[in-house]
Formats: structure tokens, C-alpha cells, sequence
């Protein structure tokens, strides 16, 4: 197990292990056609785990019609992002004969968390030590235990690394049930250790009542850094090294731009293997304006990415590749990440390959085909078009009539109430996560549920806001076609809710009449 690795048993194996790699690597060098089989390999097992991640995904982006419809500067209009890839990132494991080999003889026990929206949890029945399989978190726990967790953005904390510090992993907001009963987390990191010096130093960024603070690790392997829980609030590994150039394990994200356009347009992103840094491509490719599709390809680089070096995308195709070089750093705290645009004027087959400057080192490799965008088309964004087409205005006397609390909600012409301002279930959870621990006084008193109800709900899940949740999806199930922002803060209005909470269904509700379609 990670946890039971020593520091001085790491440095040997990775010593045995490099000097395996630098004859593996020569090798290589002499026959380069070895290295095709592995990246097929790479490239199934990349298509395997998008199959399997897009269903989470479509459902955790459910609500977001507000950002979905850009108008683009083509005669189509611009289509969402499939969702092949989850939020959590792309659970890529590192190509590395030493990190991998390492990592394949611990025998943690693999756990698949439950996901609603974008938080994971995982209910564990008894003590033991367990490796999340999406994330790669590990938890050491001594009973029984509920934890969720979810990946944030680093963009919002860099400025609080002082120092030498910097991000090498994904930063995660972990919540459990009983934090005394979780004795230990191993967070996942990006680091290469192959070669590395000693005066590497590995530590954990703590965001603690507001304050952020740098604690020390317990230990650390070639995947992993290990941390004793002191208590629980947004947390991430970070190191320094002041001697050696840092290796980390790598990535390559493709998106193809949709447009009506008869040639083509990537955008291809060369970054570190931090689930928190991929998470926010994502998001990126999501909000741009020119929306765009992922293509599956084998994203993990075969060979390190060294920080301070310089990268070449090349083609052998008649392609413009702009800029011509990036010179690779630390993305994890830029809210824009850089990337390559490639746009080849006819739609062929075309190669692509990752170039370290100074050492013509080919980094990654990989072969795009006209199959891999042939099921992407105008058709589909015409459809999502037509449908704006017949948009009404409203009038400003409707703006009038609908603002405040009390409105009334949409009909349609037969009477019944049109069903485009029900609250979703993201929304849900969104409203669950700001209220009170004494839901069940006004689920009871406002949302008529019933004791019983409430017994069930609280029986089910031992966290609170899981249980609010599910109280809310319960009334949203008993109200059908009323279950609206509006109708929501009518019934709350005697419960004392926050000023917040309030606020947020006012939110939903107004965004609801800007972002759908009014009934006719």
C-alpha cells in the first residue's frame, strides 16, 4: 500500500526502475515502430472510459441552458459539447514504466463513487483503505463512513501559494459524515519522481476557516502524497524543488470547433495530468463562444513534460498551426489555459505530433481520421436553430405582470402549466446545499410531507444534504407540472429560510424566462 512506502524504499525502486527505463528507452529509439502497438492501446482504453463517463456528465451539465445558446459568426448555429469526458477529468492513468509499475502492486481496495451532479460519494462499510476508481483519491478510514468530494479550480487560490510552492494535483472539496473517523487521504499527483533530487518536498494546501495554510504530508510514493486529517475543507498537494527541472505526466485534449465551414478547426491542448487543470479546459470548450466537440484519442503523453521547455505541434499534412510553440508551465492557476489552433483548409486524414524543442523528442503521437468527426454535422445545429427561430418577444406589460415573487406561472393555451420552468434536479441540489439542517419543521409545515416521509428520507443517507435533496425531489414528485422556483419560495415563505436561498429561486426563475422558450 502507498501509505506503508517509505521515502528511502521510493527513491531506491524508482533508481532500479529508471536505469530499466534508460535501456527500455534506447531500445525504443532503434525501433520506433514498438511504440504503435501502445499507443493503440492507449487509444481503446481512452474510448473505453468516454463511453462509460458520458452519461455522468450529460446529467451533471442538465440546467445550464443559459450557456448553451451562443450566436457564432457562421450560418449554423454553434452545438454544446458532447460530454464524453467527465468533470471529474479523463481518469487517465500515467504512461510511465516506473509510476505505473509502482502503482500496480498496491492493493487498495477499488471503490466506483455514486455521482450527483458534480460531487462523488462514497459510503464505506467498514474500515479498511480504499482508492476511489474516477479520481484516484485513496481514503484510510477506521468504521464506517460517508465521505463526498468534489474537483475544484486552483484559479481561485494560486495567489495564496507563497513561495516556492506550486500545484501538482487536483485541489478537492472533501466533506464526511464523521471526519474523526477518516484517519488518512492520499491525494494523486502529476510528478514524475524518476531521477528526482532530494530536496523535493511534497505538502498539502489547506483552505482552513477562511485561511489558507500549507501542512505538512505524511509520506509519499510515486503517485500519491499521504496526509493525516486534521479537518475537512477545500484541499490539494503542492511541492518545491529549487535544483532540478520538474517532470510532470501529461495530457493532450483535442476539440474540434463545429461550424458550417468546409474545412477544419482543432484546438489542441498540451497539459499536466491534474484532473483540476482538465476540468477547466473542459469548461472552457463548454462556454466558448465557437462550441466545439472532443475527439477521442489517446491523451496520455508518451513521454514527460519538463516545466520551462518549449513544445512544437507539428503535421504532415498542409496544415496552420498557431502559435507555433508553447512553452509548458503550470496552467493550474491560469483561468485561461493556452492551446494550439490547427486548421487544415480540406478535410483530410492527418497526422499530429508533440515536439520538445530542444531535443526533437517526440512527446505524443497521434493519427486523426475522417471517421473521428464525420458524425458531426450542420443538421444537428440547425435543429437546436429552427427552434429559436419562433421565439417570441414579450411585450414589456408581460415583463411587468411576471416581475416579483408572487407571479403567476407560464400556461399553455389548453390551461396547464407549462412545464419549462420546472425546477431541475441540478437546481435542487444547488438549493439543498444552502439550507438549514431543520428542513424537516418546514418540509412538514410547508411542503406537506409527511413524518413518515421524513423518516424514510433521513433512513436512506446519513448526510444532510442528501437529505434535503431528496426531501426536495420528493415534493417536486408529489407537485408534478407546479414544482417551479416560483411556487417553491410561495410555500417557503413562512419557513424563515435564508435571504440567500431566497435569492436563488428568484435566480432560477428569472433565468427560466431569459434562457427558455415562452409557452404559446
Amino acid at each position: 500500500m502507498v501509505a506503508n512506502i517509505s521515502t528511502s524504499e521510493t527513491l531506491q525502486n524508482m533508481r532500479e526502475s529508471e536505469e530499466k527505463d534508460i535501456l527500455l528507452r534506447g531500445l525504443k529509439d532503434e525501433n520506433q515502430d514498438d511504440i504503435v502497438p501502445l499507443v493503440e492501446h492507449l487509444e481503446s482504453a481512452s474510448d473505453d472510459e468516454s463511453s462509460t463517463s458520458s452519461s455522468e456528465e450529460s446529467n451533471s451539465e442538465n440546467g445550464n441552458t443559459g450557456s448553451e445558446e451562443e450566436t457564432g459568426d457562421h450560418n449554423c448555429e454553434d452545438t454544446t459539447i458532447p460530454t464524453s469526458q467527465a468533470d471529474s477529468g479523463i481518469g487517465t492513468e500515467p504512461f510511465c514504466p516506473n509510476c505505473s509499475s509502482s502503482h500496480a502492486n498496491e492493493s487498495w481496495e477499488q471503490v466506483t463513487p455514486r455521482k450527483i451532479q458534480e460531487c462523488f460519494h462514497l459510503k464505506l462499510d467498514d474500515e479498511g483503505s480504499f482508492q476511489c476508481t474516477v479520481t484516484g483519491l485513496m481514503f484510510e478510514v477506521t468504521d464506517k463512513v460517508h465521505i463526498s468530494y468534489s474537483i475544484l479550480s486552483w484559479c481561485k487560490h494560486d495567489t495564496f501559494l507563497q513561495g516556492s510552492w506550486k500545484v501538482c494535483g487536483p485541489l478537492f472539496d472533501i466533506k464526511c459524515n464523521n471526519p474523526a473517523l477518516l484517519k488518512s487521504i492520499l491525494f494523486p499527483h502529476s510528478l514524475c519522481l524518476t531521477g528526482h533530487s532530494s530536496d523535493l518536498q511534497f505538502k498539502i494546501f489547506h483552505v482552513k476557516d477562511k485561511k489558507n495554510e500549507i501542512e505538512h504530508s505524511v509520506d509519499f510514493s510515486p503517485t500519491h502524497v499521504k496526509w493525516n486529517v486534521s479537518s475537512l475543507s477545500p484541499v490539494g498537494p503542492v511541492y518545491q524543488n529549487s535544483t532540478e527541472d520538474v517532470q510532470h505526466h501529461g495530457v493532450v485534449l483535442i476539440y474540434k470547433v463545429v461550424d458550417c465551414h468546409p474545412g477544419l478547426l482543432f484546438r489542441v491542448y498540451m497539459a499536466v495530468n491534474n484532473d483540476s487543470v482538465i476540468k477547466d479546459i473542459i469548461k472552457a470548450e463548454k462556454h466558448s463562444k465557437k462550441k466545439s466537440v472532443k475527439i477521442d484519442k489517446p491523451t496520455p503523453c508518451l513521454k514527460k513534460l519538463t516545466l520551462g521547455k518549449t513544445y512544437r505541434l507539428l503535421s504532415e499534412s498542409q496544415a496552420d498551426i498557431i502559435p507555433g510553440e508553447i512553452e509548458f508551465i503550470d496552467m493550474g492557476s491560469l483561468k485561461i489555459k493556452s492551446y494550439y489552433e490547427v486548421y487544415l483548409e480540406h478535410p483530410v486524414d492527418f497526422d499530429l505530433s508533440l515536439i520538445q524543442i530542444d531535443s526533437s523528442e517526440k512527446i505524443w503521437t497521434s493519427k486523426l481520421r475522417e471517421c473521428d468527426w464525420t458524425n458531426i454535422n450542420c443538421n444537428d445545429n440547425r435543429k437546436g436553430r429552427d427552434v429559436n427561430k419562433n421565439k417570441k418577444r414579450k411585450s414589456s406589460s408581460d415583463d411587468y405582470e411576471e416581475m416579483g415573487i408572487s407571479k403567476r406561472s407560464r400556461k399553455n393555451a389548453d390551461g396547464t402549466l407549462c412545464k419549462k420552468n420546472i425546477l431541475t434536479e441540478k437546481q435542487l441540489m444547488q438549493l439543498a446545499q444552502k439550507m438549514d439542517k431543520n428542513w424537516p419543521v418546514f418540509a412538514i409545515s410547508c411542503l406537506d410531507l409527511q413524518s413518515q416521509d421524513i423518516d424514510q428520507i433521513k433512513k436512506e443517507d446519513e448526510i444532510v444534504t442528501i437529505q434535503i435533496f431528496n426531501m426536495l425531489k420528493k415534493w417536486k414528485n408529489l407537485e408534478l407540472d407546479n414544482a417551479t422556483p416560483s411556487n417553491l419560495l410561495f410555500k417557503l415563505r413562512n419557513a424563515n429560510i435564508s435571504p440567500e436561498v431566497a435569492a436563488i429561486l428568484e435566480d432560477f426563475d428569472q433565468n427560466t424566462e431569459d434562457n427558455n422558450t415562452p409557452c404559446t
